[in-house]
C-alpha cells in the first residue's frame, strides 16, 4: 500500500496479515521515539545553554533543531492516532475510514498529510542551520540577518501546520482557495532565508572548500525546488501535473537537494573536528561535481516527463512522446550520481588512515565546538571563551583580553588550536588553512 498507507489499501481487505499490522505497529513506536527526542532537545536548549549563551546568542543550527522539535511534537502524534485509527479498523470493529460504514477514506489523508508536509520541513529545517554555519565561516562575514533567520523559521514552523492539503486538491474535498494561498505564504519566509544565505556570501572573502561548494550546491537545487513548489501551489496547474513524474522531480529537489548535498557539507565541515582529520579536498571536489551532475542528469528531464504526462508509480509505458529519451538520460544520470560515492567513500577510508592534522579550529569556526580539542575529550571543554555574541570562538580568536591571557586561557586557547602536523597537499586544509580573516 506504499508509504502513504491509505485505506482501503491498507485496510484488513486490502492487505491481509500480519505484516501491514506490523508496519503499522512500528511506524507508531518509531514516531513515539521521535516525539520523546523532541523533548529532550526542548529540555536541552531550554534549561542546559552555557552562561551567557541567551537564545539570540544561540547558533542558528540550534534554533533550526530547536523549532523543528516543537513541530514534531505537534506532527508525530497525529500520525500516531491515525495509524491507531487504521489499527482498529483492522481489528477491533471500527470504521474510521470505511466509508460504506460511516466513515471517510479521505479522513486518512487528511491526517496523514497533517504530517506529511510539515515532515518535509522536520527534515529539511536542520539542515538550513547546517548550511547558514557553512556559508558564514567559509565567506569570512557574520551571518546576515540572524534574527530574520530565526523568526523566517518560526514562520515556517506556524505555516508547515497550515499547507497539509495542498496534497489533496485533486480529491476535490478541500477549499482550493485557502491553501494554494497557504502554500503560497510559506514561499516568503523560505525565500528568506535565501537572500539571508546570498547576503552572508555578498562581499565576504569566499574560500570554495569542499563545504562550501556543497552549502552552494544546495542552495541552487533547493531554490530550484522552491520554484517548482510555487508553481504547484496553483490548483489548475496541480491538477495537470498531480501524480505524474512532475512531482517526483519537486520532491527530489526539495528534499534531495535540501538533504543530500547540505548533509555533505556538514560531514566535510565537522568531520576534522569528529575525527581529527581532514577528507580530501580533490576527492571532495570529484564527489561534488559528480553528485551535481548525476542529481540534475537524473531529476531535471522528470520536469519534462510530468509536463508530458508520465504518471508516477507505474510500472511501464507505452512509447510515446520522448518518454524514452529522457528516461535513457534520468538513468545514465543514476549512474553518475551512484558513481559519486565513490570518491566520497575512498577519501574517508584514506582520512582514517591517515595522520590528526586538524588542530582544534581548522576553519576558523564561529561556534563553541571550535574552542575544544579535534576530536572532542571525553569531558568536551576544559575551558570556555566569553560568550558575548552568536560568535564567541571568533570574537576570542580576534579580542585582546588580557585578563584572560594573565590566566592562561589564552595559552590554553593557542596550544588547543596548534597542529601537530602540517595537513598533506591534496587535503581540506591544503592553502594554508584558510585565508586570514584579518
Amino acid at each position: 500500500f506504499g508509504w502513504f498507507a491509505y485505506p482501503p489499501l491498507s485496510g484488513e481487505a486490502g492487505s491481509p496479515g500480519l505484516g501491514a499490522d506490523l508496519w503499522i505497529v512500528a511506524i507508531i513506536l518509531t514516531g513515539t521515539s521521535g516525539t520523546l527526542t523532541a523533548i529532550n532537545m526542548i529540555s536541552t536548549v531550554t534549561m542546559m545553554r552555557t552562561p551567557g549563551m541567551t537564545l539570540f546568542r544561540m547558533p542558528i543550527l540550534v534554533w533550526d533543531l530547536f523549532i523543528t522539535a516543537f513541530m514534531v511534537l505537534l506532527a508525530f502524534p497525529v500520525l500516531s492516532g491515525a495509524l491507531l485509527m487504521l489499527l482498529a479498523d483492522r481489528h477491533v470493529g471500527t470504521h474510521f475510514f470505511d466509508p460504506l460504514e460511516g466513515g471517510s477514506p479521505i479522513l486518512f489523508q487528511h491526517l496523514f498529510w497533517f504530517f506529511g508536509h510539515p515532515e518535509v520541513y522536520i527534515v529539511a529545517l536542520p539542515f538550513f542551520g547546517v548550511v547558514t554555519e557553512v556559508f558564514a565561516v567559509f565567506s569570512r562575514r557574520p551571518t546576515f540577518g540572524y534574527k530574520d533567520l530565526v523568526f523566517a523559521t518560526l514562520a515556517i514552523g506556524v505555516l508547515s501546520l497550515s499547507v497539509w492539503a495542498h496534497h489533496m486538491f485533486v480529491t476535490g474535498e478541500v477549499v482550493l482557495k485557502f491553501f494554494a494561498l497557504t502554500t503560497a505564504l510559506i514561499a516568503i519566509p523560505t525565500g528568506m532565508k535565501v537572500f539571508n544565505w546570498i547576503g552572508t556570501m555578498w562581499g565576504g572573502s569566499i574560500s570554495f572548500k569542499a563545504p562550501m561548494k556543497f552549502a552552494i550546491g544546495f542552495l541552487v537545487l533547493f531554490v530550484g525546488g522552491g520554484m517548482t513548489g510555487v508553481i504547484l501551489a496553483s490548483p489548475t496547474l496541480d491538477f495537470h501535473l498531480s501524480d505524474s513524474y512532475f512531482i517526483v522531480a519537486h520532491f527530489h529537489y526539495v528534499m534531495g537537494g535540501t538533504v543530500v548535498f547540505a548533509l555533505f557539507a556538514g560531514i566535510y565541515f565537522w568531520w576534522p573536528k569528529i575525527t581529527g582529520r581532514f577528507l580530501s579536498e580533490r576527492l571532495g571536489t570529484i564527489h561534488f561535481w559528480m553528485l551535481m551532475v548525476g542529481f540534475n542528469m537524473t531529476f531535471f528531464v522528470m520536469h519534462f516527463l510530468g509536463r508530458e504526462g508520465m504518471a508516477r508509480r507505474t510500472a511501464d509505458y507505452r512509447p510515446i512522446g520522448n518518454f524514452e529519451q529522457w528516461n535513457m538520460i534520468a538513468s545514465a544520470g543514476y549512474v553518475v550520481l551512484v558513481a559519486s560515492f565513490v570518491p566520497f567513500g575512498i577519501s574517508v577510508i584514506q582520512s582514517l588512515r591517515s595522520k590528526p592534522t586538524a588542530g582544534a579550529d581548522p576553519w576558523h569556526g564561529n561556534s563553541l565546538e571550535w574552542a575544544t580539542m579535534s576530536p572532542p575529550a571525553e569531558h568536551n571543554f576544559d575551558w570556555l571563551p566569553p560568550i558575548r555574541s552568536d560568535r564567541p570562538v571568533f570574537d576570542f580568536r580576534w579580542a585582546n583580553y588580557e585578563e584572560l591571557t594573565s590566566a592562561g586561557v589564552k595559552a590554553a586557547w593557542d596550544a588547543r588550536n596548534t597542529q601537530p602536523e602540517s595537513a598533506p597537499a591534496d587535503s581540506a586544509q591544503s592553502d594554508s588553512t584558510l585565508e586570514d580573516d584579518s
